[in-house]
């Protein structure tokens, strides 16, 4: 029995990358008791560098000389993960504007909710734009994301573009991400200074004009 007996070939599959070569750029799935080829050309989309042990979704195929093969593979998620290094990093992150509410003796329950439903609606907008992309349907604009992260959203950006894989590959877009990371550092720093740079800049901007 040959392993396209033992694969149902109308049924797309997920199954495990068990071994890969990168400098051949191929590798092996483990698809119940079979071993499926899988070539990096054939990934849809590549979003990240195949590694074992990545979950992948494919429509099983035959090459050439009639062996089972993975066509139109994706990773699943991508293969991406929130890892304890991403958690300490947003931990970190979240320091100075935590300080800046306690500072401001902003009401807990106001923070607290704001600073739950912003992220988790921004989380939900990656992840129906990630959906988009994949079906090729209308995508959500770049512009509505970066608004979502200005008004408060940004650490469900963080967690979505580690855990999803989405916008991770756009150097334009991860500028003006951390550009909005940045300013809400500088202004929880500033805002626990009495926003003395914030004067001091429009002092300077007002002497100029």
């Amino acid at each position: 029995m040959n392993e396209s007996d033992k694969i149902d070939l109308t049924k797309p599959l997920t199954a495990e990358l068990v071994e890969w070569d990168d400098k051949k750029h191929y590798g092996f799935l483990h698809c119940g008791k079979a071993r499926v080829f899988l070539h990096v050309r054939e990934f849809a989309k590549l979003h990240k560098k195949p590694a074992v042990g990545d979950k992948i979704a494919f429509l099983p195929g035959q090459d050439n000389h009639g062996r089972t093969c993975a066509k139109h593979a994706v990773h699943v998620h991508d293969g991406g993960r929130i890892t304890l290094v991403a958690l300490i990093v947003l931990a970190g992150l979240l320091v100075l504007p935590v300080l800046a509410l306690r500072h401001a003796r902003v009401d807990w329950r106001w923070a607290v909710g704001i600073g739950l439903a912003m992220p988790a609606l921004t989380y939900l907008t990656y992840a129906s734009d990630k959906k988009r992309a994949q079906a090729r349907e209308w995508r959500i604009s770049e512009k509505r994301l970066h608004l979502l992260e200005l008004l408060g959203g940004w650490p469900g950006a963080f967690l979505a573009q580690r855990r999803l894989r989405h916008k991770v590959s756009k150097a334009g877009y991860q500028a003006v991400f951390w550009l909005i990371v940045l300013a809400y550092q500088l202004a929880a720093l500033d805002s626990m200074q009495d926003w003395k740079l914030s004067q001091a800049i429009w002092r300077q901007w007002l002497s100029n004009g």
